[in-house]
């Protein structure tokens, strides 16, 4: 008889890969970390499973080096691309097609992209002299736990009918002018624009992007819904020398930045805090439920890119009234959120532009 399973059956399958597993709570620069061989693939990688990510969300590093084409492959969960770095190109294909009935497409830095499920799909280093790395986000652990066979994922020869032509697939992302499609929830409201698609060309010059004034510090949002998928993620920016509020929600989200300077703290409620510094091409995650916030200390806006566990683990109340225990008003915290932050800026010459007005007014409305 077998032994009872102890831990996820993902977990086994990435420990088997051989690869570097960067655990904690943030990767401080995904362009430099150290990667190792995997065979398999015929390129250096790493995988990130960081608290909160556990049994939800994979996430790894691939390089690509210079003029290379990695081998293609298949997975049959779909996977959400983050260019960290470099310029290249990703050719996807369904099996049984000719080579010219799949879809080739470029990319260069910060661009974002999603990969059906079931398709065949294969990176390109389009430069002679530098390397390209790639950001790999997914729900790998999550299918593993119902389906504990990695050939199911990987051999699968499975070829949906019922998806989009892979041609228009990469078009233009579409504005969407109510909430109808719209899987990511949690804002508080009945309806919302967010954008369409399946390729972002370059989140750090995103400017379409909504007021979000519910979390303070002149933030901007944006929300991504990617086409035909219940993969989704949003995008926010946030003034310099300022900082947003607490908030919490559920595990497996991955934050990204694309670009900024400046640090979060994550605590669980009553715990002891973390601090994570940040700054473009840095990872964190905040684990389930934990209170973070994020805090700028550049002289310009800072942005991070937050890619979402399935709509089932996001974690807010569902009754508004409930929904602001997950955030914490500036009148509400601690002085050491405040202290903490005039100090940081402080070392760098630089004074908080946080209005007096934030800490005494429940009503202030940021201009």
């Amino acid at each position: 008889m077998s032994q009872p399973r102890t831990t996820f059956a993902y977990d086994e399958w990435m420990e088997s890969q051989g690869l570097p597993v960067y655990r904690g709570h943030f990767v401080p620069d995904m362009r430099t970390v150290p990667l190792g061989h995997w065979k398999e693939r015929e390129c250096d990688a790493a995988f990130v499973q960081l608290v909160g990510q556990q049994g939800v969300s994979e996430a790894r590093i691939t390089e690509i080096a210079p003029g290379e084409s990695l081998p293609p492959y298949r997975m049959a969960v779909e996977e959400v691309v983050y260019v960290v770095s470099g310029t290249g190109s990703t050719r996807v294909w369904s099996e049984g097609d000719l080579p010219d009935e799949g879809h080739l497409f470029e990319w260069h830095d910060r661009a974002l992209f999603l990969i059906p499920g079931n398709q065949h799909r294969q990176f390109s280093n389009l430069s002679g002299d530098t390397p390209v790395r790639l950001l790999h986000y997914d729900y790998l652990p999550l299918a593993m736990s119902v389906i504990p066979d990695p050939d199911f994922f990987f051999q699968n020869t499975y070829r949906p009918q019922s998806r989009s032509a892979l041609r228009s697939a990469y078009s233009d992302a579409t504005l969407m002018t109510d909430a109808a499609g719209l899987r990511w929830v949690g804002n508080g409201k009945s309806k919302t624009a967010y954008w369409y698609g399946n390729f972002f060309p370059d989140m750090r010059a995103w400017d379409k992007m909504d007021r979000n004034d519910a979390r303070g510090a002149g933030g901007r949002t944006v929300l991504i819904q990617f086409a035909d998928s219940d993969m989704s993620c949003h995008m926010s920016m946030f003034d310099a020398k300022t900082y947003k509020k607490a908030h919490r929600h559920g595990p497996g989200r991955v934050i990204v930045v694309p670009t900024g300077e400046g640090y979060s703290v994550m605590w669980p409620a009553g715990g002891e805090r973390t601090v994570v510094p940040w700054q473009e091409a840095a990872l964190f995650v905040p684990p389930d439920r934990w209170f973070h916030q994020h805090f700028n200390l550049g002289d310009n806006p800072a942005r991070y890119l937050a890619l979402h566990p399935p709509m089932q683990f996001h974690g807010y109340a569902e009754d508004p009234a409930d929904r602001a225990r997950d955030q914490i008003e500036y009148i509400q915290e601690e002085p050491w959120v405040r202290e903490k932050f005039e100090q940081e800026l402080a070392t760098k010459g630089l004074d908080s532009l946080m209005p007096d007005e934030v800490y005494s007014d429940p009503a202030f409305q940021w201009r």
